[in-house]
């Protein structure tokens, strides 16, 4: 069984994974694209083909159609900005920590709060603060566990 040193030390190294792959990226800005395209059907697809049904009184219908559309376009918006600035492969995980890598002997370590998903019979995973060498190849890493982890 892992300990939750082991837990957290992987968790970080996924999480950094996923920021340099442009993972959360993709993903953000895939659903921003989701809520742009729910707002233009809602705005210029039905709110459209309910105007053009003769003697039907549907203002109110039409209004609350439109405000929906435009509240998607603006959460879409949001969603890439927050992505753009937030998952982006360029920014560097964690914060720069002073010191060498106690491995390789670089001077680039940084770390980062990591609290994993739940796995396996963890119900409450730990949650710690995880320091990481960004040396490639250079595979160390080391954790501080805050809040221990509870079996389910």
């Amino acid at each position: 069984m892992a300990t939750d040193q082991d837990l957290l030390i992987e968790a970080a190294r996924r999480a950094r994974r996923n920021r340099r792959s442009g993972r959360n990226l993709l993903i953000s800005l895939v659903v921003a694209a989701a809520c742009a395209a729910i707002g233009w059907v809602l705005i210029f697809q039905v709110r459209a083909f309910i105007k053009s049904i003769p003697f039907l009184p549907l203002g109110m219908v039409t209004g609350w159609l439109l405000v929906i559309g435009v509240a998607a376009f603006v959460l879409a918006g949001l969603i890439a900005a927050g992505a753009l600035l937030v998952a982006n492969p360029g920014n560097r995980w964690g914060v720069p920590v002073a010191g060498a890598c106690p491995a390789c002997g670089g001077r680039i370590l940084r770390q980062d709060t990591v609290a994993p998903a739940g796995s396996g019979s963890l119900r409450n995973p730990p949650k710690g603060v995880v320091t990481l060498c960004d040396v490639k190849g250079c595979a160390y890493g080391t954790a501080t566990v805050t809040t221990p982890s509870r079996a389910g």
